[in-house]
């Protein structure tokens, strides 16, 4: 199974989401699975920008000594965003309407993290 099954798994999952993407930390997406995202909605964009952000709290931690960031949640009013650190390099992000499932996304992460880190 490749990633892209992963990522469509992780969404069948988890009531609300609409995106799964496995991302470097320089912005580039290894791949994605997407379906029915939000009208309007730029995911490629959307996931570029949120990598920056992801990348900028993995800093922060560091340079402040807390420890390794494990995962960061973003909620704006039309969705929600969950990203779990899988390497130093990479992160997998899982995307949701607002009234989604986030708790069931963050299990789905990290349940997932270790195969998808392992296929890196």
């Amino acid at each position: 199974m490749g990633f892209k099954e992963d990522l469509e798994q992780i969404c069948g999952k988890v009531d609300g989401s609409f995106a799964a993407s496995l991302m470097g930390f320089d912005g580039i997406a290894i791949d994605t699975y997407e379906r029915k995202p939000p009208e309007g909605l730029d995911l490629a964009t959307l996931l570029v920008e949120y990598s920056g952000i992801i990348s900028q709290v993995k800093q922060a931690a560091d340079q402040l000594a807390m420890g390794k960031a494990s995962e960061v949640s973003i909620r704006t009013e039309k969705m929600v965003a969950v990203a779990r650190n899988l390497t130093p390099d990479y992160f997998v992000m899982l995307t949701l309407l607002p009234d989604g499932n986030v708790g069931r996304a963050r299990y789905e992460l990290r349940i997932a993290g270790p195969k998808l880190a392992a296929q890196l």
